[in-house]
């Protein structure tokens, strides 16, 4: 049963615990953020609040959680370090590199795992039974939680809480979470708060932001995907949140439409040579593997190209689709890793969608990290119908063995 209370509860206990925190601390606040449209406009909220706070921070772009990554990151940011829209499958890792260190805190919706050291704050809505799939994006956690440190300070007012709603509504879009048209639960009361203020307008059947030239939130959270996943490699996710700031946006449209077309040529390529030979395909799995076939372009590539896939029914609808694209081992931000990594992606199509939540097959929650442990990797981006992970490289095929085990 949701406890909307005591995670607002929570929320202003970890808000005050920051406040109290960022006032003594010399380094600025580090934001480690996911790239995908969620996690940027996860980081603009933060952000927003901290402009408006006068908080130094710097903000950390990254595809996926990895032990390497971690301790890369607690060695270099000593002070007061956020995860936003990630790292809450990975407590206990980031957990075990928190220790001696500042305050940490995690602002996550992935359903959570493991415990957490003194000094980490887990801010997760599912653990107050709210679901994290549904009712509440990334960007809403994150929103939520930089409206409870205006709010503590009593420095901003309504408007610039509306802002932030904004921010949750279009990670709602850019992570999926619109049903039938409409948002639920907290999404739902930033989308109220965003129009009372005029902020997201009503326009037909869809929403219009009239502060980002009355585009809508599903076409600024697709710019997003580009700016952030498609570009990450390029260095472009810091221009998707300038964007959501409302900073050289006219640089971030152009940027975007030239990454739209090297992802399409990219997919276009890719789906030509799976009508040649075939997808790959067990009793229960389809999938492809691209190796290093989508570089530039960032990992979240892979499940966008599985999207794809079920839209043009080149994959079975009946069957999980997986997609497999190598890690590059310098990561931005951060540089080199001694690491030989391949992402995994899963999506369902619309039917075994349907079975899933009737319960008939299992869902993502229930195979992915089971089969990623058993691939050597790690999970860290898992919702119940999409879901990602990290395995060793050369594994793919025991990943697929490992699920297929599961399912039979």
């Amino acid at each position: 049963m949701a406890d909307d209370k005591r995670y607002r509860m929570e929320n202003s206990r970890a808000a005050g615990t920051f406040l109290s925190v960022i006032r003594q601390a010399d380094p600025p606040a580090a934001v480690v953020h996911h790239n995908d449209a969620d996690g940027l406009c996860a980081a603009a909220a933060l952000s927003r609040a901290f402009d408006i706070l006068s908080v130094r921070y710097v903000l950390l772009p990254i595809e996926k959680i990895h032990e390497v990554l971690v301790q890369k990151i607690h060695a270099r940011h000593r002070g007061c370090l956020m995860y936003a829209d990630l790292g809450g499958q990975n407590a206990s890792l980031i957990s075990r590199h928190s220790q001696g260190a500042g305050l940490v805190i995690i602002l996550d919706h992935h359903l959570p795992e493991g415990g957490t050291a003194d000094n980490l704050i887990h801010l997760n809505p599912e653990n107050f039974g709210i679901n994290g799939d549904r009712e509440v994006s990334g960007a809403s956690v994150a929103a939520v939680f930089a409206q409870e440190l205006l709010r503590q300070v009593s420095v901003a007012g309504s408007r610039a809480a509306a802002e932030l709603a904004i921010f949750g509504v279009i990670g709602a879009f850019g992570d999926r979470q619109v049903e039938k048209g409409r948002l639920t639960g907290i999404n739902q009361l930033l989308l109220l708060e965003a129009e009372k203020e005029g902020g997201i307008k009503q326009s037909g059947e869809t929403y219009i932001l009239p502060g980002f030239g009355d585009r809508t939130p599903k076409d600024i959270a697709e710019m997003l995907d580009l700016l952030g996943s498609i570009g990450y490699y390029s260095g472009t996710a810091h221009a998707g949140i300038r964007f959501l700031l409302g900073r050289d946006q006219g640089e971030a449209v152009d940027a975007a439409a030239n990454l739209l077309r090297i992802k399409q040529d990219k997919f276009d390529a890719e789906i030509d040579k799976i009508k040649g030979s075939g997808i790959n395909e067990s009793r229960h799995v389809a999938w492809v593997d691209v190796q290093e076939g989508f570089f530039p372009m960032g990992v979240k590539a892979i499940g966008l190209f599985l999207e794809q896939l079920i839209q043009k029914g080149i994959a079975d609808p009946d069957k999980y689709a997986i997609g497999f694209q190598h890690l590059p081992e310098t990561v931005p931000g951060i540089g080199p890793v001694d690491i030989s990594l391949t992402k995994v992606s899963a999506r369902v199509g619309e039917g075994l969608r349907e079975k899933i939540a009737h319960g008939a097959h299992p869902d993502f929650m229930q195979l992915i990290p089971e089969a990623t442990r058993a691939a050597g990797g790690i999970a860290d981006g898992c919702h119940r119908l999409s879901a990602a992970s990290l395995i060793e490289r050369g594994r793919e095929q025991a990943f697929i063995d490992a699920l297929e085990h599961l399912l039979a």
